[in-house]
């Protein structure tokens, strides 16, 4: 029986596992999910932050709203990717998924971007359930 029920954990914990989507395949998010249209806008002098949502099972059908300094900036799906054009230094980044069919939950993360190139975020899936947003690599 115990062996049952580990095995069910790790089915489920797998289920939640989400993979890192490079921005070379993924999608822009479309116009219409697009709720503050001015960060989305390249600038003279602005940084470009780059947020990409990663691909999973579990968050196939779940929208994550991104927010740059408390502003709503768009809803973002998976392998989706939203890039924002913000002033340089340091701005708060944050992920909620408590709207749909989501589980809920959210992430912040202070981030420094600099015009020297640009910064790059994931979300992923984070612990009980909900969503993370941390650096990437992709």
């Amino acid at each position: 029986m115990r062996v049952i029920g580990l095995a069910a954990t790790a089915l489920m914990l797998a289920g939640c596992a989400t993979t890192p989507v490079p921005s070379s395949s993924a999608t822009p998010v479309p116009p219409e999910r697009i709720l503050a249209a001015e960060f989305t806008k390249p600038h003279q002098g602005l940084a470009m932050l780059v947020v990409t949502r990663d691909k999973g099972f579990f968050i196939a059908k779940c929208e994550a709203t991104v927010f740059v300094d408390g502003i709503k900036v768009a809803k973002i799906l998976q392998r989706e990717q939203l890039r924002l054009f913000v002033e340089e230094g340091e701005h708060l980044i944050g992920v909620s998924s408590d709207e749909g069919i989501c589980l809920g939950g959210s992430d912040q993360k202070p981030v420094t971007v600099t015009r020297a190139k640009p910064t790059l975020l994931r979300i992923a899936a984070g612990n009980g359930f909900g969503v993370k947003i941390e650096p990437s690599a992709f």
